[in-house]
């Protein structure tokens, strides 16, 4: 698995609920848009689950659409194989 899609699978099954973009970001130190690209790949192999939410922009009256993403138990099944094969 490509590491940084590693990492934020790791980050989202650690968090326990969903994360923003921004969030995984700043937790797996990668750029929001790649953190975004690597989502979509995630999502694609049934390992993320992504919905979008509308959230008020900080010192703004509008509202900005959101992606929340989780990990799904597909990821968690990959994860302990790929923990099993490392031991």
């Amino acid at each position: 698995m490509q590491p940084a899609r590693f990492k934020i699978l790791r980050h989202l099954r650690q968090s326990h609920e969903p994360q923003f973009v921004e969030q995984i970001a700043k937790a797996v130190e990668i750029h929001p848009r790649l953190v975004s690209h690597h989502l979509d790949v995630l999502q694609s192999q049934g390992l993320v689950e992504s919905r979008y939410e509308l959230m008020k922009a900080e010192g703004s009256k509008r509202s900005v659409a959101v992606r929340m993403s989780v990990a799904t138990p597909k990821a968690e099944k990959v994860l302990q194989d790929i923990a099993k094969s490392v031991k």
